[in-house]
């Protein structure tokens, strides 16, 4: 047993997160937190690294316990380079490996101090064989696309900044990983890499994630917390399901028996005389206990088949679509025409253009060339990335409300009030009288996300609607998509997600081309999967970068250190590019910041040029 949790009690005003809490983590399991936003799962987290006082209960951990943790919203010096910040903490072995990688970098010098610091660390690498630990924390780099290390952590990219956080603490000499929605701003291709790496690695993983297929394919266990309640469930997510299916009809059978008996009781009584002996006492507390004992309820399921305004022989038109940043394209002569009910998915790499071109469809920005024809009855209804700041001050029902209004009407006719509407999206009558300002990040996100809903469109464009959504939350949206009456396209690397509301996909490829694929997400991987020649991995590669380093292989000639000094410059430009590529998307509004990032590019791409001139020359 690494970490052993012992009844547990964590209590926010009137808001009982959990109680009495019980739960242990061994060598090599793996255990995921589920649970609504705001139940407590985050909070548990930081109450295991002691970074949260609890009300009651104990946390023992093993002496042998190393603790690796991504965070939410982890804290870093601006100041700090990449290679400093992903080091720092490690261990004694990523510590070594870190002064090997800086004495490769100061043989440039040439000093003799310099290659006596060389051959010592080197031989030090060779006597505690960090050589394969060296190739797998390269692998893990590469994987996740973290090059360029000598770059500011205050430069980065919010994706890039989640990306570097994540490697720090695969690299880190740990026995526990502690992981809060590690899947959150990765692609596909990286998300499928990291299940494989958590499903082999040789350490205990406890994790929060809204990644169901993640989940059925890395876990073994789950812990759920509910309404402050908590349930422990051996197996998978699939395994979860069933268990808690089975857990729910049992508990309402003991609840219909505790009712029955509870009548009995209760007619019992009124037949009983005044006077009352031991017995009739006794059995008359029992009746009070039953009384006021806590009654388990399903959650009532409400029918949110609204009715949009009916579309019209137009939905929406794309002709000849064009779109550039600077000389990047991110569109490229793109026809569409959107049929009435479609489920549409976007996919594609990060940075490639997939919120640019949702921003087309809604009118944000504007093409270059080409034209967006909307439906006359088309109203559409965007539920971006960052969402809109909501007013703090306001409670839940009034924002719904004054945005949205009194209520919905679904294709019956019939009047849904927003309460109804926001306790179907698990904000009880308490929650909705409270502050916005109370609210988790995730519960604000859903919140906007029910403001949306009941604005009535007939067009839903969702940009990565999965971030910081809980698995409930999304159960209940995906219901609700695949009742709706009118066009979805949706942005999303969540591949359980798109399984379920998207039944065709846009796939965007290099150089903005974009293709249609008829099918869901799963079947296209499976055909990407399928189509790919075998290619020696990105593993391979850094193995054989290491070997070359090893003291035992031939030791490199000046040529050779120059070459691979020049390489190593190379790789850190390309990769500066890629990143300043990137981040033209996200400032696509700005065109005083476009400009400045065109020019910091063509800069960059004369630096390879002439680092190409100078390998040749070699």
């Amino acid at each position: 047993m690494l970490l052993s949790l012992s009844k547990l009690t964590k209590i926010i005003g009137e808001k009982v997160l959990f109680k009495n809490l019980d739960f242990g983590i061994s060598e090599l399991e793996k255990v995921a937190i589920v649970g609504i936003n705001g139940s407590g799962k985050s909070t548990l987290l930081r109450a295991i690294l002691g970074k949260e006082e609890l009300d009651a209960g104990n946390i023992v951990a093993n002496k042998q316990l190393k603790i690796a943790v991504l965070e939410q919203n982890p804290t870093f010096d601006p100041d700090e380079i990449i290679l400093d910040h992903i080091y720092r903490g490690g261990g004694k072995m990523v510590s070594l490996i870190h002064d090997y990688e800086a004495a490769c970098d100061a043989l440039e010098t040439g000093t003799e101090e310099a290659e006596k610091n060389y051959t010592r660390l080197m031989q030090e690498m060779d006597r505690l064989q960090a050589w394969d630990y060296e190739a797998q924390i390269k692998s893990i780099l590469s994987e996740l696309g973290v090059n360029h290390l000598e770059r500011k952590m205050s430069e980065l990219s919010g994706g890039m900044l989640k990306k570097v956080e994540l490697a720090k603490s695969l690299i880190e000499e740990s026995n526990l990983l502690i992981l809060d929605e590690p899947t959150n701003h990765l692609d596909v291709n990286s998300i499928l890499w990291l299940e494989d790496y958590l499903i082999n690695c040789e350490k205990a993983i406890l994790l929060i994630t809204h990644d169901r297929y993640f989940l059925d394919r890395v876990v073994s266990k789950i812990l759920e917390i509910d309404r402050g309640n908590f349930f422990n469930y051996e197996g998978n997510y699939s395994q979860y399901l069933e268990k808690k299916v089975e857990r729910e009809e049992t508990l309402l059978k003991q609840e219909d028996k505790a009712k029955q008996f509870l009548k009995q009781e209760i007619k019992w009584l009124k037949r009983q005389p005044k006077a009352r002996s031991t017995k009739q006492k006794a059995r008359i507390d029992r009746a009070e206990s039953l009384k006021n004992r806590e009654v388990f309820e399903l959650q009532k399921e409400l029918e949110l088949s609204v009715a949009a305004k009916r579309q019209g022989k137009t939905i929406l038109e794309i002709h000849s679509l064009q779109k550039s940043f600077q000389e990047r394209a991110i569109v490229k002569d793109f026809t569409y025409y959107f049929k009435a009910k479609e489920r549409l998915g976007v996919i594609g790499p990060n940075g490639v253009g997939k919120s640019t071109l949702l921003n087309l469809f809604a009118g944000v920005l504007q093409p270059d060339s080409g034209f967006i024809k909307p439906g006359i009855n088309t109203k559409i209804g965007y539920f971006d990335q960052i969402s809109r700041e909501l007013p703090l001050d306001m409670n839940v029902l009034d924002y719904i409300k004054k945005y949205a209004g009194e209520y919905i009407t679904n294709d019956e006719g019939e009047k849904i009030t927003a309460s109804k509407i926001l306790e179907q999206f698990l904000f009880d009558g308490k929650t909705q009288h409270s502050q916005i300002a109370k609210l988790s990040g995730g519960e604000k996100r859903r919140l906007y996300l029910v403001q949306i809903l009941m604005c009535g469109p007939n067009f839903l464009i969702l940009d990565e609607p999965t971030n910081d959504l809980d698995i409930q939350t999304l159960s209940i949206l995906e219901d609700f998509l695949n009742g709706f009456p009118g066009t979805v396209v949706t942005v999303s690397h969540d591949r359980y997600f798109l399984d379920r509301v998207a039944e065709s996909l846009l796939v965007f490829k290099e150089g903005g081309q974009i293709d249609t694929y008829i099918g869901t997400f799963s079947s296209f991987l499976e055909k990407q999967i399928d189509g790919k020649e075998e290619a020696p991995s990105k593993t391979i590669k850094a193995e054989s970068t290491i070997e070359q380093k090893n003291p035992s292989t031939k030791k490199d000639t000046k040529e050779d250190k120059l070459r691979k000094k020049i390489e190593k410059e190379i790789e850190d430009l390309e990769s500066q590019k890629n990143e300043l590529s990137s981040s033209l998307e996200i400032h696509s509004a700005d065109h005083k910041k476009l400009q400045e990032i065109g020019t910091e590019i063509g800069k960059i791409e004369t630096q390879i040029a002439k680092k190409y001139e100078e390998w040749e020359n070699i």
